[in-house]
């Protein structure tokens, strides 16, 4: 009697183990549409106005220049999108400030740039990658990796 009952209640635990898990498994991750690459970066720690600057990140994929982010304040988020191959790559990134006295964009010296600037990920052809990266008043970024859901 003992052994039927406790084999009654593995069974019924061992039941309603793999309905928790599919909840988990199915999580349904967004198709990628023309990229399945997103980066994300934004500064953090800034207070006032007068400090917020207008900038942008050029962006470096496997040591080549592919692109810009999007123009905005350093606390706003910008974003740059790519589609990439199935593989592990390299992403570094070079953030350039507007200089209000010559209205044109310039490269922020080394000292100055965020540390560290690159980072290693494999991307997928079948989910979006999304790359964050928060930049401190302290010039140190923070990476974070997800992928988009629908």
């Amino acid at each position: 009697m003992k052994k039927a009952l406790l084999f009654l209640i593995i069974a019924a635990a061992g039941c309603s183990i793999p309905a928790a898990n599919k909840k988990t498994s199915q999580q349904k991750f967004k198709a990628p549409s023309g990229f399945n690459f997103r980066l994300a970066v934004s500064d953090t720690g800034i207070t006032n106005p007068a400090d917020d600057r207008r900038t942008y990140y050029r962006v470096y994929i496997d040591k080549s220049e592919e692109g810009r982010t999007t123009t905005g304040l350093e606390s706003q988020e910008k974003t740059f999108e790519a589609s990439l191959q199935s593989n592990r790559h390299l992403v570094m990134i070079e953030k350039w400030v507007l200089d209000e006295k010559t209205s044109s964009y310039t490269k922020l010296n080394n000292v100055e740039q965020p540390r560290p600037n690159f980072y290693y990920f494999d991307a997928e052809p079948e989910k979006i990658l999304i790359l964050k990266i928060k930049v401190g008043k302290d010039r140190r970024a923070v990476y974070s990796v997800d992928f988009e859901r629908e």
